[in-house]
């Protein structure tokens, strides 16, 4: 009878210890497998939440823009149908009417930047507005610029003064980290202008009577613009780009041009005052 030979201890325990490795190493890249699945599912996962958030917000954004025009086409046709008629009946005959628009940065300074809207641009794109609509009333229009470069306050306020315009109307846009909620238009003038008082309050009158655009307020400011010249003066600030609704409008053409029409009505109902 032919017996086994035993292997050695050693042999055995070597063996064993080779088995735990192997065993060991298939434990890490079964583990390693798993949690790279669940990597790819959540990253798969956050992108299509990813995509759905932005379907939603271009949803409502397309819904908003088409109301926005609506409107915006309602006050088109009022400006240029018997209203237009009417105003430029009170105002024939009175050439000497002459507004200096100002549209506020410019050039290296873009002023308020939140994400795609840039306060400069949009400044200007309402001030070129603004111009069409009222020289269509038979209103001078001087602009302090009109394309995208960087004015010294002095220089804006010297083209003001120096034109000796009926109106200096300086546009901006508003911002409020603290709050995001506060949306709406605001009028300011120099405490110790009268005259600027005046058409800030008409030009808000005119909006708060439409109701086609929120109104905050009117009141004094010391801001330099409004401070140094010598003819009457109000700086609007035509929205909160920290509201996010109210910065998707003011980045909407048709939104400016109903902004437009509205400021032109205030503007011309403070010059009718003046010279009836």
């Amino acid at each position: 009878m032919v017996q086994k030979r035993r292997q050695p201890a050693w042999k055995t325990e070597n063996q064993r210890k080779r088995s735990k490795k192997i065993a060991r190493k298939r434990r890490r890249v079964i583990a390693y497998t798993v949690r790279g699945i669940m990597a790819a599912v959540l990253a798969v996962m956050i992108l299509l939440m990813i995509c759905g958030c932005l379907y939603i917000r271009d949803f409502f954004r397309r819904n908003e823009n088409e109301s926005s025009t609506q409107k915006a086409d309602a006050v088109r046709v009022t400006i240029s149908g018997v209203e237009e008629d009417e105003l430029d009946a009170d105002l024939s005959g009175e050439e000497n009417h002459m507004v200096v628009l100002d549209a506020g940065h410019g050039g290296e300074d873009g002023g308020t930047v939140e994400q795609a809207a840039t306060e400069k641009e949009i400044n200007l794109a309402v001030v070129l507005k603004l111009k069409e609509l009222l020289e269509e009333q038979g209103i001078r229009v001087v602009l302090t610029r009109d394309k995208d470069i960087f004015m010294k306050l002095e220089e804006r306020v010297q083209i003001a003064n120096g034109e000796k315009a009926d109106l200096f109307i300086s546009i901006h846009c508003n911002y409020y980290e603290k709050d995001s909620s506060i949306y709406g238009l605001e009028c300011y003038y120099c405490k110790s202008g009268e005259e600027g008082k005046h058409y800030a309050e008409r030009i808000m009158e005119t909006i708060e009577e439409s109701k086609n655009i929120v109104s905050r307020n009117v009141k004094p400011a010391d801001y330099y613009i409004l401070k140094n010249t010598t003819v009457p003066a109000v700086l609007v600030e035509i929205g909160y780009l920290s509201n996010y609704n109210e910065r998707n409008q003011l980045m909407s053409e048709e939104y400016q041009e109903k902004l437009a029409g509205e400021l032109v009505k205030g503007i011309v109902k403070g010059m009718e005052e003046k010279t009836g």
